[in-house]
């Protein structure tokens, strides 16, 4: 049975805030991917509003997610969502399906 967790994390940015954000995120993608256990972290915007911002993961176990998400950065982000984007991170848990 696979153990990775898969997940996706969506945040739409406040128009004042979004260079603010995409930078904070981008550098949580530097310091996340250098964590043990992230199989992958990737950034993506969306074509249609680029104010809106999606990170895929994917983690190893659960042991490295929770580390994930007590990390200062993750912290951070979590504590100033509100002041950066419209409705809050929106996060979705996923399980792959094998064909």
């Amino acid at each position: 049975m696979d153990q990775k967790i898969y997940m996706f994390a969506r945040f739409r940015a406040k128009p004042e805030k979004r260079e603010v954000l995409f930078s904070r995120l981008q550098e949580m993608v530097l310091l996340t991917n250098k964590e043990t256990g992230c199989v992958f972290y990737h950034l993506h915007v969306d074509s249609q509003n680029r104010d809106i911002f999606y990170f895929m993961e994917c983690w190893q176990n659960q042991q490295a997610f929770d580390f994930h998400m007590q990390t200062p950065y993750i912290q951070a982000i979590l504590r100033d969502e509100s002041d950066l984007t419209i409705g809050g991170i929106d996060i979705s848990f996923m399980d792959r399906v094998e064909i």
